[in-house]
């Protein structure tokens, strides 16, 4: 049984948890997953490693509240347990030798983006991280986006919070300006990517 040891709401559909699980903890890198059970009986689900501590053996994880296991594990509450939590799954993503990059994330894809962007910072690298949300009620992380980035561009469909408009934009007018990036990473949406890719193709 693994223990939830904070518990923390980023919006209305968005949860954090901190899951108290050593032997992953202990090996966890930015980019990896891993699969959980709410009960024995559960369904297995895949998320996202989204930052650990190695010392306190900890694993963060963040989940939309979308389907029949997400409700039920978003109902358990702080000193309570999940049945099965197994990994690190899957390969780390590569950072090594980056000097400066830009970090995109689109609405709950930045809970991928941020480990990347974290890890990054600390071997450091420059970071400038773009994150877009449909409007501010759902904007999440932008603190612990702002303390590893050495530039962040806060976007909103709605002009609620940030600047009005799609991440493609300010990504755009970075290159356009001179920014020559080692790599990007976006993560969000399908068609969010499609147009990161197309807008850096020409560059």
């Amino acid at each position: 049984m693994y223990k939830i040891l904070r518990k923390r709401r980023l919006n209305p559909t968005v949860t954090m948890m901190d899951i108290e699980a050593p032997a992953v903890a202990k090996k966890a890198q930015a980019g990896q997953f891993i699969i959980l059970r709410v009960n024995e009986d559960g369904e297995r689900i895949p998320l996202t490693i989204a930052g650990y501590n190695r010392e306190e053996g900890s694993v963060k994880i963040i989940f939309q509240v979308v389907g029949a296991t997400t409700i039920l594990l978003d109902h358990k509450e702080e000193g309570e347990y999940i049945a099965d939590f197994a990994g690190p799954l899957g390969m780390p993503t590569h950072t090594e030798g980056l000097k400066k990059v830009c970090v995109v994330g689109g609405g709950v894809g930045c809970a991928i983006a941020l480990p990347i962007a974290q890890k990054l910072a600390q071997q450091g690298c420059e970071v400038h991280s773009i994150v877009g949300f449909r409007e501010k009620d759902l904007v999440i992380l932008q603190e612990e986006f702002e303390q590893c980035s050495a530039r962040l561009t806060l976007m909103t469909d709605d002009g609620s919070a940030g600047t009005k408009g799609l991440v493609t934009e300010p990504l755009k007018a970075a290159l356009e300006a001179g920014e020559d990036y080692d790599c990007i990473f976006a993560i969000g949406p399908l068609v969010m990517m499609k147009f990161m890719v197309s807008t850096a193709k020409p560059f």
